[in-house]
């Protein structure tokens, strides 16, 4: 496998205090000279502060620790200890190495530094090249074991240098090389993608779509780090991976518990199986911020009613509910109590979905106990049988389109073999095997401290730009100026239980004291009128600043910020936010967070506000703004745009009317399915904005922000005064007065300045 390997890496730490023409400093010197001529690539450090930092930016093999301290000194000093606790929490099994004086190497001198040692030796007895030998030795076996079965097996197939006679076409890339165009490609991406893109003729890896071989293995392996008893890698995302779950779980005119607030995928399943939904509305507060379905909603009476009541379900109200999906965490960072929502729902259905893609980390973090849905240990699971999908690309270390499916068996639950029909509908018999690959890494990583660490470290980030913020929007405030307030908890509690300012309170207790992060009935801040307790959290590291613009109540101030605005300046930066709203702008920190990046987009608000306080030019702050339309933002500053763009949210506010649309769900006159097949079939026609009063819509439509179904395939669209219908002729107006700040609506194409959406004929209804 050695052909395969990226250069080993040694961390030698040879403090300062360590005299370099002593016996132990030419000693050191001498190994590295060893180490360097074996092609082994050191990394010095000369304090164990400088060691830290490496071993949580770099990957290490192994790690050299030189000491020259006494008796005495080894029995009190606890740095050392330290050091090797941060490296087995974020590279556990890296072999160390300490070199010291032969009298100085007894367990009995610090027992818990000796515990941390793979091997010692004496500088006095021992020789560089004898010790070399070891650690390259160690070096290797390190490698051998630390890799995943799947990756493992494939770069050792890799090394076959097979000459191949079957599928894919590029041979291992050698097809790419023959223009200058696939040449570049193949440059671009590097040898290795191409070598170990194979068909599945490679009977030696075994087979994803059989679950056999180093696949299997592979899925065993993330079944134990994720807590359920079965998973499957998914290489379609998790559109595809919900759909599996539901055409697993649901024929014809079963019922699904659905959340309104779901993925477009949910809708996808519901087209493929032909199921009859009953839906759960979330609320939803002033920013637009979705919260949280209520707990009596989620109640099986709640349920039951609603099934009895709906147009769809109500011939079928004596069938119970084949399934059930929530949506956790939220795309705005809401995460449900899972142990409680699990609870109601299984009083409604034995299948209970968490579509979990934004949440794949939540096992690894004492911050979310309670809030997911691989809960504890698997062989103490009891009740319904619960799935939960993750997007392990989203906010886990995978490549686009990797997926997981996590299946905890219970009451109703699927055979492999029944289940594996559904997997296999949705996922290629040609399958990219570097993205079967990173799921395989992506869920190492998480195994043992790594995953604490890893996640530790996002939240630790999240939680300091928060306070750094809420400081800058102290001061400014104070001095009746404004700043971006982030949308968190103001009064939180202390680890010793003392209550306090959310600036003033310590990182480890943001950090640890889930309660800070809970949604209370009754608090302020979270906008939401009625919150049941002990029911949701915010994720603290899906990160919303709000801006200026609305009071406590939702009602607009004298002047605003708005934020959209605010994004496009930070677009110009190379800085893109996840969401925008009116007056929100969220950033998601993930595990490719560093301190310079937390920091850049302090500045980069900072400088905004400076800007935006100046009035500066357009042309100047925005000059691709002011070329794509002059005839608008010529001669116009930051300020005097903002002034503008918060004059039209005053007038219009879309905000109100998309809260209208989201909270009341639409009359219901077919099932998606049905409403498909009408696209199928042609009889669909494209209806503008001012003929939509009393259409059915053939497929959904959705607005980004939030990215969710506004009106799903086969709902009505209402009366000319709808909240459906008011919110695309508002979002008209705002296109014609705002050139280059339109918002994205699925669903929904713009025609001579009106917006147009696919209906399914009236003389086919």
């Amino acid at each position: 496998m050695s052909n395969n390997f990226s250069k080993m890496r040694t961390l030698v730490v040879e403090p300062q205090s360590i005299d370099a023409s002593s016996y132990a400093g030419r000693t050191t010197r001498t190994l590295i000279d060893e180490l360097t001529d074996r092609s082994i690539e050191i990394i010095s450090a000369t304090s164990y502060e400088d060691a830290k930092a490496v071993i949580m930016a770099t990957q290490i093999d192994s790690l050299v620790l030189t000491l020259d301290k006494s008796e005495e000194q080894i029995l009190q000093s606890n740095d050392e200890i330290d050091l090797l606790t941060s490296l087995q929490d974020r590279q556990p099994e890296v072999p160390v190495f300490l070199l010291a004086e032969r009298e100085r190497t007894s367990i009995l001198a610090n027992r818990k530094l000796m515990e941390r040692v793979d091997e010692c030796y004496s500088v006095l007895e021992d020789t560089a090249d004898f010790v070399a030998g070891r650690i390259v030795a160690a070096m290797k076996r390190y490698r051998e074991q630390v890799l995943p079965p799947l990756m493992k097996a494939m770069m050792q197939y890799n090394d076959v240098h097979e000459y191949s006679w079957s599928a894919p076409g590029h041979q291992g890339g050698i097809g790419f090389t023959k223009t200058p165009a696939g040449n570049q490609f193949y440059q671009f991406y590097g040898e290795n993608l191409f070598r170990s893109d194979m068909g599945i003729e490679r009977a030696s890896l075994g087979s994803l779509l059989d679950h056999t071989g180093a696949f299997k293995d592979s899925e065993t392996e993330a079944a134990k780090i994720f807590g359920a008893h079965q998973s499957y890698s998914g290489i379609v995302g998790t559109s595809g991976s919900n759909r599996t779950i539901m055409q697993a779980c649901l024929k014809d005119d079963d019922i699904a518990i659905i959340d309104r607030n779901c993925h477009k995928s949910i809708e996808q399943g519901l087209i493929l199986t032909g199921a009859r939904p009953v839906y759960m509305t979330p609320s939803r507060n002033c920013y637009g911020i979705i919260g949280p379905i209520s707990k009596s909603t989620m109640a099986a009476a709640s349920i039951e009613q609603r099934i009895a009541e709906g147009k769809l379900t109500k011939d079928f109200a004596g069938k119970s509910p084949r399934y059930a999906v929530v949506t956790n965490c939220t795309y705005d960072g809401m995460c449900y109590n899972s142990e409680h929502a699990e609870s109601l729902l299984s009083e409604s259905s034995n299948r209970i979905h968490m579509d979990e893609a934004w949440f794949g980390y939540a096992r690894f973090n004492p911050i979310y106990k309670g809030h997911f849905a691989m809960r504890g240990d698997a062989s103490d699971h009891q009740g319904p049988t619960v799935f939960a999908t993750h997007s392990t690309h989203k906010l886990l270390n995978a490549l686009s389109q990797a997926s997981y499916i996590h299946v905890r068996n219970g009451e109703d639950a699927i055979d492999f073999d029944r289940f594996n029909q559904a997997y296999m509908m949705h996922t290629s018999t040609s399958p990219l095997y570097a993205i079967c690959a990173s799921n395989d890494v992506a869920a190492n990583m998480m195994k043992g401290q790594s995953g604490l660490s890893l996640t530790s470290e996002v939240i630790r980030e999240a939680v300091i730009f928060r306070q750094n913020v809420r400081k800058l929007f102290n001061d400014y405030t104070t001095d009746g100026d404004w700043f971006f307030k982030p949308w968190n908890a103001e009064i939180v509690t202390e680890t010793n239980g003392e209550k306090v300012k959310f600036e003033d309170a310590s990182v480890e207790s943001l950090m640890t004291v889930q309660d800070n992060w809970k949604l209370h009935p009754g608090d302020q801040w979270h906008g939401f009128d009625h919150v049941d307790d002990n029911w949701c959290m915010l994720d603290p590291i899906k990160v919303s600043l709000l801006t200026p613009g609305l009071d406590d109540k939702g009602q607009f101030l004298d002047k605003g910020v708005p934020a959209a605005l605010v994004s496009a300046y930070l677009g110009r930066f190379g800085i893109v936010p996840t969401r925008t709203t009116d007056f929100q702008v969220m950033f998601l920190f993930s595990m490719g967070i560093t301190k310079g990046k937390r920091d850049t987009l302090v500045n980069t608000l900072l400088s905004f506000k400076r800007h935006y306080d100046a009035n500066a030019s357009l042309e100047t702050i925005l000059p691709e703004l002011v070329e794509s339309a002059p005839e608008v933002y010529k001669g116009l500053g930051l300020r005097d745009l903002g002034d503008r763009m918060f004059q039209y949210l005053v007038r219009h506010n879309p905000a109100q009317v998309l809260n209208e649309a989201y909270s009341s769900l639409p009359e219901i006159e077919l099932k998606p399915r049905t409403a498909y097949q009408h696209i199928v079939a042609g009889d669909v026609e494209m209806v503008a904005s001012d003929k939509l009063e009393g259409r059915v819509a053939a497929h959904s439509v959705i607005p980004y922000p939030p990215g969710i179904p506004m009106l799903m395939g086969g709902e009505n669209f209402g009366s000319e005064n709808s909240a459906q219908i008011k919110y695309l002729k508002a979002l008209e107006a705002w296109d014609d007065e705002f050139p280059g700040f339109e918002h994205e609506t699925e669903g929904a194409e713009k025609e001579g300045g009106k917006y147009h959406v696919l209906c399914i004929k009236e003389s086919a209804l």
